[in-house]
């Protein structure tokens, strides 16, 4: 088969949907947020997405604006239908019109649960036992369009967002492999999303991380575990900046931000019971397991 997509994706999430594309010979050009600088030499880095497209000899157009001169590169690969994952950017209504058919959109949540820019941060946050991946069809409404196909996946009790994103993804290449041959054929029926059972999630900003330990234990759990990748769990512990890694929640009676320290367990009150700090990482420092800590900052913290 003749190659029929153009894949607009960025981050490390929409790599196995690219490849799951690619293994089907049907990729004829990757679209991704351009090189960014990175790290304390602040070195330009590679989209996960096109270091992918790079080593598989993939055309790669990675446009700062996609305006006029993108559109002129971008008819050079057309036509074709746009299938697009976690690109990061709204891409504009007549861009999405050059798709040969209506472009494609893998989001991770049961939808119309969770439309928006954070699904998987907010489904932990909210401690859902299950989510979901949908494959749907773009239109000018955020993740309004019609279904073509939704797995479901369970949510482990522990489980992070990095952990949980990256499961995610593994089912979303899996759902693009059974569903893009039919849908390029013509061959599915969309499935209008019920707009009354439509909730939303935010954008996340760095001030969400900040942990407010008069708050129930498993609501900073959640925390802990939705903002693993960023902006992390954070707070302030004797003058101490440290980022939460890893949370346990103990019945302990504490007070809430009293701290707790026997051997090598280190403890915090909440609002209500308690958590023990697992792992965490102190400003400049490396992530390091709760005892690891306690050799180097145990004195500052009396």
């Amino acid at each position: 088969m003749k190659s029929k997509l153009i894949f607009w994706g960025t981050p490390l999430f929409a790599v196995p949907s690219l490849k799951s594309l690619h293994d089907l010979a049907l990729v004829s050009a990757v679209i991704s947020q351009p090189d960014r600088p990175a790290g304390r030499g602040k070195k330009l880095v590679s989209s996960p997405v096109k270091e992918y497209a790079k080593q598989n000899n993939i055309d790669v157009l990675e446009p700062s604006h996609l305006d006029e001169a993108f559109v002129l590169e971008l008819k050079k690969y057309l036509p074709a239908t746009f299938v697009v994952v976690a690109y990061g950017k709204i891409i504009p209504q007549d861009v999405l019109d050059l798709s040969e058919l209506l472009a494609l959109n893998i989001h991770p949540s049961a939808l119309p649960i969770l439309r928006g820019p954070s699904p998987i941060q907010t489904a932990i946050l909210k401690g859902f036992e299950t989510t979901a991946v949908s494959l749907m069809q773009l239109d000018k409404k955020m993740d309004h369009g019609p279904i073509l196909g939704q797995i479901e996946a369970k949510i482990e009790p522990n489980e992070d967002y990095i952990e949980l994103s990256e499961r995610l993804s593994s089912i979303g290449a899996d759902l693009l492999t059974n569903k893009i041959r039919d849908y390029l054929d013509g061959k599915l029926t969309p499935q209008v999303q019920d707009d009354s059972q439509a909730t939303f999630c935010k954008m996340i900003k760095k001030e969400d991380g900040k942990i407010d330990w008069q708050d129930t234990a498993i609501n900073i759990h959640n925390k802990v575990r939705a903002y693993r990748a960023w902006p992390s769990a954070f707070t302030t512990i004797k003058d101490i900046d440290i980022k939460i890694i890893k949370t346990k929640i103990v019945d302990k009676n504490l007070q809430p931000a009293e701290i707790f320290i026997e051997k090598d367990e280190f403890i915090i009150g909440t609002g209500d019971k308690s958590l023990q700090v697992l792992e965490l990482q102190p400003s400049g420092k490396k992530i390091m397991t709760a005892s690891e800590f306690l050799r180097g900052y145990q004195n500052k913290l009396k």
